[in-house]
């Protein structure tokens, strides 16, 4: 059991993995809860839609150009996002010491983007290379995806109570990019292939989860075949949650119109 002078290490804002947020008081102050408020929301959406990008990692380097450069935008984006609300709240902590070792998968995010983007710029020529090293790909793919995933997990029960329906046009979004990016990494994907770029995947999926179909891009690998179908069941269960949604604020309006 921890004392109040030694809180334990299962605190955080993103402690999802060991759920005990009890460090938060020692460090938490008007200015920094204030701030949660305003940003909590917005750093989950740009954590949870960033989350696709990491599939389309894999296949970087056989990318178009333009998908490259989109690629290496939303990277930056996101550090800088992450790194500007890491700094604010370490400035707004009440003891900052205890911040540190609670937030450490906020950390975690901005040295791992940190490390995705440097690269990038290429004001290293042995950090290009080491880009093009598998192992240190999957490292530092894995560690983003670990980072991110438990920011975009905080509250993310009571949200989907809250807002069942917006969370549910919010998952048909992320199915439509994680379809998408699952796409380029199963299918031949890239520059002078059968599918030309992301943004052909980005189409597909598109057409596929409005269960459309038209039918110019389509599937030819097992893999991408499942990931069709899923895609297509989300975007039925999607809509029709959708529907009921509207059904029932109109029949909620007709009931207080009566009423009156």
């Amino acid at each position: 059991m921890a004392s109040p002078a030694e809180p334990s290490r299962k605190s955080g804002r993103w402690a999802w993995l060991l759920g005990n947020p009890e460090a938060e008081a020692l460090y938490m102050s008007p200015h920094l809860q204030r701030w949660r408020q305003l940003t909590d929301v917005p750093l989950m959406i740009l954590a949870i839609g960033s989350l696709p990008m990491l599939l389309v990692e894999l296949k970087h380097d056989n990318l178009s150009d333009v998908d490259q450069w989109f690629v290496n935008t939303v990277n930056i984006v996101v550090l800088i996002a992450f790194a500007v609300d890491y700094i604010v709240e370490l400035r707004f902590a009440r003891n900052r010491s205890v911040f540190v070792r609670s937030e450490y998968l906020s950390l975690l995010i901005v040295i791992s983007q940190g490390v995705a983007v440097i690269p990038t710029l290429g004001l290293l020529g042995v950090l290009r290379s080491l880009r093009a090293v598998r192992l240190f790909r999957f490292l530092a793919i894995g560690a983003r995806a670990v980072a991110i995933g438990g920011a975009a997990s905080r509250d993310g029960r009571r949200l989907i109570r809250k807002h069942a329906a917006s969370i549910g046009i919010g998952a048909a979004a992320m199915t439509w990019v994680t379809a998408a990016a699952a796409f380029t990494v199963a299918e031949d994907v890239g520059e002078g292939r059968r599918v030309h770029s992301f943004f052909d995947a980005l189409w597909w999926s598109l057409s596929t989860i409005t269960t459309v179909g038209y039918g110019d891009i389509y599937p030819i690998t097992a893999a991408g075949r499942i990931i069709g179908g899923f895609t297509m069941i989300v975007g039925i269960s999607t809509f029709a949650l959708i529907t009921a949604k509207v059904a029932e604020y109109l029949v909620r309006s007709d009931n207080d119109e009566n009423e009156e």
